[in-house]
């Protein structure tokens, strides 16, 4: 069969957008066709369907898994479609409809974020790491060192035993004279699909909360909003948390997003 899709670039985390009606039981296939060609660099796939919760249009992930760099990349494909600069969208892993805001002089987009249920924590060996729970991904946070390919599959399998999560991810976050810089490492349940990532939104939220708990801890603050310039592998992002009374209130992501032309591929016979 013939897929059209259109790639986007958020801060390298290069995302393909699949405009066919492609059935349920081959988003598997068609997404490891698209990541596998080499030409594309596509770290994550996502297809358009109807929306259900009353956005103006839905992206199912390959996984059912929740992407805030696919959801900005998708706002921003559908307010350019609409010829306006906002949309509201839908994305698998998150049960409400999400606003995003497109600056077309900067060429980026920001998305209100979901936020975290909580911030817990995971015992690993003889250490412990904080654990960011989202409702369709948790991230855990690592400031020692990415860890080794076989100690990363056991911080992922950890992490699904202890959480009902559609996807994983482990962050290695360090300290830098410039601020801060994150590696992701995020897997798929649902595909098997293990990518270092150029980039992670939802991991930079995740980062960015873990953060302001700490700020807050030593400052002893009720209530503070909290903006970190998140430097990765492809790229920056800017996540902002409001952290009040022990847990975040608010989130939103933003940084520059660049959408393609369409590219039609041959799958199967």
């Amino acid at each position: 069969m013939e897929i059209h899709f259109v790639i986007a670039d958020p801060a390298g985390n290069i995302t393909a957008i699949v405009k066919d009606g492609v059935a349920d039981d081959d988003y598997r296939s068609v997404a490891a066709a698209i990541m596998q060609d080499p030409q594309w660099k596509v770290e994550q796939v996502g297809f358009i369907t109807e929306p259900k919760v009353g956005g103006e249009a839905r992206l199912q992930m390959m996984g059912g898994e929740f992407c805030g760099n696919a959801a900005r990349s998708f706002g921003k494909y559908i307010a350019k479609k609409m010829r306006r600069q906002e949309a509201v969208i839908e994305i698998s892993g998150n049960s409400a409809p999400m606003r995003i805001e497109t600056d077309p002089a900067r060429g980026s987009a920001k998305a209100q974020m979901p936020c975290p249920l909580k911030i817990d924590e995971l015992s690993v060996g003889l250490g412990s790491y904080p654990v960011v729970v989202f409702e369709g991904i948790v991230h855990l946070i690592t400031e020692k060192k990415m860890p080794e390919p076989d100690d990363l599959k056991k911080m992922l399998s950890l992490l699904y035993q202890k959480y009902d999560a559609e996807a994983a991810g482990v962050m290695y976050l360090e300290k830098t004279a410039e601020g801060y810089r994150m590696t992701p490492a995020v897997h798929v349940r649902a595909t098997d699909s293990l990518v270092y990532e150029n980039s992670c939104g939802s991991g930079s939220v995740a980062a960015a909360s873990y953060l302001a708990q700490q700020q807050c801890e030593q400052t002893a603050a009720e209530q503070e909003t909290c903006t970190y310039d998140i430097q990765q592998p492809g790229g920056c992002i800017t996540a902002s948390v409001t952290f009040s009374h022990g847990k975040v209130t608010a989130a939103f992501i933003d940084g520059t997003v660049s959408i393609g032309g369409e590219i039609a591929m041959e799958i199967g016979s």
